[in-house]
């Protein structure tokens, strides 16, 4: 989806935020002198003296804690976001707030500002307890949780049922099935700093596992050989650029290893690109898609790329758009053998007057796509990021993300949703 408007971006690069002040602790210990003092007395003193041994070594540890807390790293911000926020800071206002922030945190405090002029409540705090002005024009990030009053959407092709706020703030997610009785969900979240790993029931109880950091818009496939393969969007600490990686997860979706770009970078500026999709294909290759824009003004476009391989490391491009006028947030729901289904969002450069919405699409060959040009979610609030598994053949279990039909920052929660087709 168009990652200017998202706070994800605005979560490209999310991290774990922990955010501690500091306090000094000051133990005067008094010694008396009184060598005429009473056995009471003595006793007295005593036990003051263990309690201010035991606050002098409680002093000490706190010390030592403070001591081993790092600072943010105000100059790797200011590299990545050289006409942010803290540029316009002097040395002593970026030094008061590197003691009591971390980089990541000011990383996504910039994003925040960069993309939707909005900032957590955690974040401004770091000017108030500087004693520095608020940036200009910034509101503050509020999340509401209140459900849209519509819950369905049919068409003749295609309807939305049971639509579900999970109550959960989140951008991207990816779903994928555990067993009979357990769904993992994947997700990017402002919440914890990161991209969240879920495990849920079909009720959508669900209990984070742990948050991967430094990636967004994760993708999982299993390849022919068995390997759990990820795509995801990361930044090439290497290029400083943005870039789709691959990685091979664990079977419990919380680590990675071996690491490996695509090949197809953008400047980390670039706003409406990402979001990349990758689907097993019938003949065991991999496919991926994204979108892409060929400037910034321009509508967003769907294109991919094919690996050389069963392995889905190497890629080529495939020739031409897969769709263009708009469409973003390509999820295949089903690749088989000249039978693929997708559904996608659309651009959020016409709101309010035409809302992001979910679409239909088919297509013989995962290449050339018919696309159904009504939306099959309601008018009211704005749908996208889809994510599903099958039921059966004509029922998918989706999980999306669904917003105010507003421009500007705006809450993105998930939701559940059951796709119905003929």
């Amino acid at each position: 989806m168009y990652k200017k408007r998202k706070f994800i971006f605005y979560l490209v690069f999310l991290l774990l935020v922990s955010c501690a002040g500091s306090a000094d602790n000051t133990l005067i210990v008094e010694e008396s002198s009184n060598n005429t003092a009473s056995t009471n007395d003595s006793a007295t003193s005593s036990n003051d003296s263990v309690e201010s041994s035991n606050n002098l070594k409680s002093s000490n540890e706190n010390t030592e804690k403070e001591k081993g807390k790092e600072k943010a790293n105000i100059e790797e911000v200011l590299k990545e976001f050289p006409q942010g926020v803290l540029s316009f800071l002097s040395n002593k206002e970026k030094e008061c707030i590197a003691d009591i922030a971390t980089t990541e945190s000011l990383k996504d405090m910039e994003l925040g500002v960069m993309n939707d002029a909005a900032i957590l409540q955690e974040q401004m705090d770091y000017f108030t307890a500087c004693n520095i002005p608020s940036p200009p024009n910034i509101v503050i990030k509020e999340v509401n949780y209140a459900n849209p009053q519509e819950t369905s959407y049919k068409t003749a092709f295609a309807s939305i049922e049971n639509l579900t706020s999970l109550g959960k703030e989140g951008v991207s997610p990816h779903l994928e099935k555990v067993n009979d009785t357990t769904l993992r969900l994947f997700y990017n979240s402002i919440e914890v700093m990161g991209l969240a790993v879920s495990l849920c029931d079909y009720e959508f109880n669900c209990e984070i596992q742990g948050v991967l950091e430094r990636m967004s818009d994760l993708t999982i496939v299993e390849t022919l050989e068995g390997v759990r393969r990820g795509y995801f969007v990361q930044l090439n600490p290497q290029t400083n650029q943005k870039d789709i990686f691959t990685a091979v997860f664990s079977d419990d979706g919380l680590s990675y290893s071996e690491i490996t770009p695509l090949g197809f970078p953008v400047e980390k500026d670039e706003p409406a690109w990402g979001v990349p999709d990758a689907v097993l294909m019938p003949n065991g290759l991999i496919r991926v898609y994204w979108v892409y824009t060929e400037d910034k003004t321009s509508d967003e476009k769907l294109i991919s790329a094919t690996s050389k391989t069963t392995k889905g490391i190497e890629f080529v491009m495939d020739p031409g758009y897969r769709l263009d006028n708009g469409y973003v947030d390509f999820e295949v729901i089903k690749a088989e053998e000249g039978d693929w289904k997708a559904l996608m969002s659309y651009t959020p450069h016409y709101m309010p007057e035409i809302p992001q919405s979910l679409f239909y699409a088919t297509s013989k060959d995962g290449l050339d796509w018919d696309l159904i040009e009504e939306r099959i979610t309601p008018a009211e609030y704005t749908y996208f990021d889809p994510t599903a598994i099958p039921i059966d053949d004509n029922n998918y279990l989706v999980v999306l993300t669904a917003a105010p039909n507003v421009l500007g920052a705006r809450d993105h929660i998930l939701y559940t949703a059951e796709l119905i087709l003929p």
